[in-house]
């Protein structure tokens, strides 16, 4: 998959207001207006590896994805 269909299928799926960071393989999808400071601190959590840390050991879907190249996507529940 190049980049620009990869990038025309996030947008495809989250919509053209999305705010994506691409980092280490990883979408980032930010749906939730996250400030500067919020989004530095995803990108540096999914730099440093921490991001596999937080997936739940119980969970085999969790497991399935460890270490796998997927969206990590934050929404804002209202």
């Amino acid at each position: 998959m190049t980049h620009s269909k990869g990038f025309d299928r996030i947008i495809k799926t989250y919509g053209k207001n999305a705010l994506i960071s691409i980092v280490k393989g990883y979408n980032i999808i930010h749906l939730d207006n996250p400030t500067d400071k919020q989004i530095k601190e995803r990108i540096k959590e999914v730099e440093s590896g921490h991001i596999d840390d937080d997936l739940d050991d119980d969970c085999p879907l969790c497991q399935m994805l460890k270490g796998k190249q997927c969206d990590i996507v934050y929404i804002k529940y209202e």
